[in-house]
């Protein structure tokens, strides 16, 4: 209002300028700017009183009133200032002005400052208009508008109409304001009432938010007074159910809380198991019915409660007077109590026993085994040091494969179980006795008159073992071979010693069987030199340092070659021809004899291929070879590479083999008969043989061994047996060969006893391949050059 106000102000200063550049460049009047300043002035007094506060309703209008006066005061200068009674063209623009004044009041809503203001300027009008026309002024001005204005009756009568509009725009505007402020009244309650519905609906929204975080929050509660429920339920289920026993104990010594377990174990009675329960009454009820670990029960109570008084985390171990085995571990906590499991472990440790039980011992004999040994000679080197004595035996019992394939396994097992209990019987308490595996047994004699005591011992177990072993209802005989190593003289440890004792068994195994041989220096020579033989074994067929000599078997009626037998031999780089009794021994010990058996029965055959197809390739099988599962395949194998016929090749088997006369032993028999092979049983006489195989197995041919052609000018029982042999053949129909023929006698003497073939040095001694072939097949050498 006050802005409205001042520019009104300028906007009649304004038209006054207008009006004096209008009359002739007349200066502004004094008296207007005045009154004009004088309202500008009013309303910034207004503007500011009203920047700080609501004005008050009274000086809202007092100051309205010095409005009014104001600009009736420039509307009366007029006349002053233009020079003429009707204050020139300004009059009436001042008069819609002073209406506009008057209007703007309205602004306010209400009536009374309309009023006021109205009120104020037509009093003020009529007041001017009636000075005007009853006063004569110095000038004459004021006259001469009385007089100009009662003259024109009409302009007086616009006077009136003026001050009526005035008054009745006056009355207009105050009623208008009056019912404005009344609907501004009801809008405000509207809006107070919006407000309040608002602040209401805010209200309403908080306490539903409220409402819903109090739900929320008790929701959580029960929640987590369920979780929590449910965790003590689980810890429950949990504290019942563990395998061990489990108590708490507060700070006091009084029992917190406790399992049944932990009631189960000591046999607790249930008042003892309630909370509050002082720990000593627990100990002394467990003390009074003997469930503690000890002999003396004072001692046992101490024992606990200075593991208390302590406080240090602790695990023991206690061997219970009722014979179970507790393990206890004990935790102290914060607050002076502690907390502590009870765990049975009687049975964990039965079984932890037996496990270190089967890990030192055999389980088939439950005898001590190797690691115990090892132990035990541990623990008895220390002694030996100092002059007490000690011998170490090597067992092996002879031939006991033998009894495996012929009786079975189950025979062969009663057996070594039966040999274990003979072997303690032959002890003493301080000796030990242990298996090694399969047959192999070692024994552990402490003594300090050695080698006599040893000696004695060894000689007694060889008696005892080769008693007969009555087994499922089988006869059983065995011998046993035994190596003795002394202590510290052969050996200050369980390898040196063990190794040492198993040289001289395998001495005693070479002299014999069923012998003892103690250890000797030169044993370990002897064995360092088989193992270079092992290693030059191998690198000599991985570098074919080998080759065969063929010695000629001839027809004793005709005095023709029938065929040739293929003989190993080994040429050494660095020691020359090495004998086949030094290495085929340890081949067959290796295994090594089965690639170097399949190498000369390819090689034989190849061989045999290019001589004529009368003549007949002989070749040695091994019993490790013949036990071989490719033997079959190797033998089909070779024949078919070389294009021979199977006829022309014979397999030369020992006695040996037939040792293990099972039915897998005439299976392999007949599977090579069925490939159209001959079968020749080798050094016959010289084994452990039965006359019986001879009509059970399918046999070709048999071959005397050399040492009864050789002795048969010397000793008159060998021409028996030569005769003997020749004789069964005969009847059997078997040929016969006799090995070994070096003399002219000796031929004569196997031709009159009927054999069919000979061989020996008499004839040829065993030659090279080419050696053969340039003197026997000269025509086959020139189709080989050709």
């Amino acid at each position: 209002m006050a802005a409205a106000q001042a520019a009104m102000s300028c906007f009649v200063l304004a038209l006054h300028l207008l009006a004096q550049i209008g009359s002739h460049g007349q200066s502004l009047n004094p008296w207007v700017v005045g009154a004009l300043s004088a309202l500008v002035a009013s309303s910034a007094v207004r503007w500011q009183l009203s920047k700080r506060r609501p004005l008050p309703d009274t000086l809202f209008d007092l100051l309205t009133v010095a409005d009014i006066l104001i600009f009736l005061g420039l509307i009366w200068t007029y006349q002053f200032a233009y020079q003429h009674p009707a204050g020139g063209v300004l009059k009436a623009p001042s008069f819609v002005l002073l209406m506009t004044l008057v209007g703007l009041r309205a602004l306010r809503y209400h009536p009374r400052p309309v009023l006021v203001a109205g009120g104020t300027a037509a009093f003020g009008w009529l007041a001017i208009l009636a000075i005007a026309a009853s006063t004569e002024g110095a000038a004459g001005i004021t006259r001469s508008y009385a007089e100009y204005l009662v003259s024109y009756k009409i302009l007086f009568g616009a006077e009136v109409e003026k001050t009526a509009g005035l008054i009745a725009l006056t009355l207009v505007l105050a009623g208008a304001a009056s019912q404005a402020r009344h609907i501004l009244s009801r809008a405000a309650h509207a809006r107070d009432y919006a407000e309040a519905l608002e602040a209401a609906r805010q209200n309403l929204d908080e306490a539903t938010d409220a409402k819903e975080r109090a739900e929320f929050a008790l929701a959580r509660l029960a929640e987590r007074d369920a979780e929590l429920s449910e965790q003590n339920e689980r810890f429950n289920v949990a504290l019942e159910n563990m395998s061990q026993g489990l108590c708490m104990f507060g700070g006091d010594r009084r029992l917190v809380v406790c399992n049944d377990r932990y009631v189960e174990i000591y046999g607790l009675p249930r008042d003892l198991a309630k909370p509050g329960t002082p720990f000593r009454d627990i100990i002394e009820f467990r003390l009074r019915t003997g469930i503690f670990a000890g002999d003396d029960p004072q001692a046992y109570l101490k024992e606990r409660l200075d593991a208390i008084a302590e406080g240090v985390a602790s695990t023991k171990i206690h061997n219970l007077t009722n014979g179970r085995v507790i393990a206890i571990a004990h935790r102290p906590m914060s607050n002076g109590g502690w907390v502590a499991t009870h765990e049975d472990i009687t049975e964990l440790q039965r079984v932890q026993e037996q496990i270190a039980h089967m890990a030192h011992h055999d389980a088939l004999t439950d005898l001590p085994n190797r690691l115990l040994l090892n132990e035990r000679i541990k623990q008895l080197v220390p002694q030996a040091r100092r002059g007490k004595g000690f011998a170490v035996l090597c067992l092996d019992l002879d031939r006991f494969k033998n009894i495996n394939d012929t009786l079975g396994h189950s025979v062969g097992d009663e057996l070594l179980k039966a040999v274990a209990i003979r072997l303690r019987a032959c002890l003493r308490e301080t000796d030990i006795v242990a298996r090694l595996g399969g047959d192999e047994f070692a024994v552990i004699q402490v003594s300090d008159e050695q080698p006599r005591d040893v000696t004695a011992l060894a000689r007694r177990i060889c008696e005892v073992l080769r008693q007969p072993f009555s087994l499922a209802e089988h006869q059983v005989v065995i011998d046993t071979s035994v190596g003795i190593a002394i202590a510290p003289q052969d050996g200050i440890d369980a390898t040196q010693l063990l190794k040492n004792a198993d040289m001289a068994l395998y001495r005693a195994k070479g002299d014999g069987r069923g012998v003892f041989r103690f250890f000797e220096a030169e044993m370990d020579a002897r064995m360092h030199e088989r193992r270079r033989i092992e290693l030059s074994l191998r690198a000599g067929l991985e570098r074919n340092e080998f080759e065969l000599r063929y010695q000629p078997l001839v027809s004793i009626a005709t005095n023709e070659i029938s065929g040739f037998e293929a003989l190993l031999r080994w040429k050494h780089p660095e020691r020359g021809t090495v004998s086949p009794a030094e290495f085929i021994p340890i081949a067959e010990e290796t295994g090594l004899i089965v690639p170097l058996g399949e190498w000369v029965i390819r090689t034989a055959c190849a061989q045999a291929a290019h001589w004529p197809a009368h003549t007949k390739i002989a070749v040695n099988l091994s019993p490790v070879q013949f036990r071989s599962e490719n033997l079959v395949p190797t033998v089909f194998s070779a024949l078919a590479g070389a294009g021979l016929a199977p006829g022309r090749l014979e397999l030369e088997i020992t006695e040996a083999v037939l040792l293990n006369h099972t039915k897998a032993t005439l299976e392999i028999l007949n599977q090579l008969r069925e490939l159209g092979v001959r079968i020749a049983m080798d050094d016959f006489g010289t084994g452990y043989s039965s006359l019986s195989y001879l009509r059970s197995l399918p046999f070709d041919k048999i071959k005397i061994d050399r040492s009864f052609v050789s002795d048969l000018a010397e000793q008159q029982g060998t021409g028996a047996i030569v005769d003997a042999v020749a004789g069964l053949s005969r009847t059997l129909g078997i040929a016969t060969t006799a090995e070994g023929v070096e003399t002219q006698a000796q031929l004569e003497r196997v031709r009159n006893a009927g054999y069919t073939e000979m061989q020996g040095y008499l004839f040829s001694p065993p030659r090279t391949a080419e050696e053969i072939t340039a003197l026997y097949f000269p025509q086959a050498a020139a189709r080989l050059i050709a």
